[in-house]
């Protein structure tokens, strides 16, 4: 039998893709509710800021109290994924919220942060639900749920693309690029931890700790791939640690029940165990220590007062 956490989590993810009229709510000098997290980044440039891509548009919160939105548009972020080394360079997928794009957008780039965006693959085509971008900043992959599913390797540059065979892959929730290898990756699975190390072409199982287990989450540490963070739906083993390239794994003791589980880890690479990590309930914590304790930011859609 499945856990109950991958039912929920079925159950959600079949509500965001048919409810795209709920868009976040704000108020004057700051942000009062957003729904559904479905991406975070630390800017490479800047420890103080995190990038939150939901629902409704993108948040940039500075120093883990000063929450505002990024830009006019509030399109319904999926995927999302930051340039390793350009500031301001970030990417989407997902659905429109007006401004005459297409439905589903497609993959889009930003030069300026946020604040503006630009089509540059796949338009009216895909809908990534898990993204991210190689170790040298030239090719991103996309887990697409939508028209012809499956993954794609995109060049960030100037936005060729080809769907990749990958097979053996499938319902993924999460991927992340080795912060060195620009073509080794990982894919966070309903059954389990995968890996290639060919550019997403063949996958194998990336530890056998983790077969048959609902993985909803899995992240490099920026600057040392040997540590790694992940969470597994299962309540032996939760939040998990690696700290030899994902070989071995251990547990934290942090399991969120039948009910949530982690949908994006993002650890910075300003500070080796900075790590920020968002639920599918929307609650937005952070860790300095790799995830012993956590502080949270936002609970259930709702920023935190410092």
């Amino acid at each position: 039998m499945l856990p109950r956490i991958f039912s929920v989590l079925v159950g959600a993810l079949t509500v965001l893709l048919a409810d795209h009229g709920g868009l976040a709510s704000a108020a004057p000098g700051g942000v009062v509710q957003f729904h559904h997290i479905h991406g975070l980044a630390v800017d490479p440039k800047d420890p103080d800021v995190l990038f939150v891509a939901t629902h409704g548009g993108l948040l940039r919160v500075m120093q883990d109290r000063q929450w505002e939105w990024v830009g006019e548009a509030r399109h319904d972020y999926m995927g999302f994924t930051h340039h390793p080394q350009e500031q301001g360079t970030v990417f989407v997928s997902g659905h429109p919220q007006g401004g005459g794009l297409p439905n589903p957008m497609g993959l889009l780039v930003s030069r300026d942060g946020g604040r503006t965006w630009q089509p540059l693959a796949l338009r009216g085509q895909v809908d990534f639900h898990a993204m991210t971008i190689s170790a040298d900043g030239e090719t991103l992959y996309g887990w697409n749920v939508m028209g012809s599913p499956g993954l794609y390797r995109v060049s960030a540059k100037d936005g060729t693309w080809t769907r990749v065979d990958a097979a053996g892959l499938r319902d993924v929730f999460s991927l992340a690029a080795h912060p060195k290898e620009p073509e080794s990756l990982l894919a966070a699975t309903r059954s389990g931890l995968l890996l290639s190390r060919d550019g997403g072409n063949t996958w194998r199982s990336a530890t056998s700790h983790l077969e048959g287990v609902s993985v909803t989450a899995v992240a490099y540490t920026p600057k040392d791939p040997r540590r790694l963070y992940a969470y597994a739906a299962r309540q032996d083993l939760g939040f998990l640690t690696s700290s030899d390239g994902g070989k071995t794994w251990r547990t934290t003791g942090l399991f969120l029940g039948s009910e949530d589980a982690i949908a994006v880890l993002a650890p910075s690479a300003h500070g080796e165990q900075t790590i920020y990590m968002a639920t599918f309930t929307s609650d937005l914590q952070k860790s300095t220590d790799g995830g012993v304790t956590w502080k949270a930011l936002a609970r259930k859609g709702k920023p935190v007062a410092p």
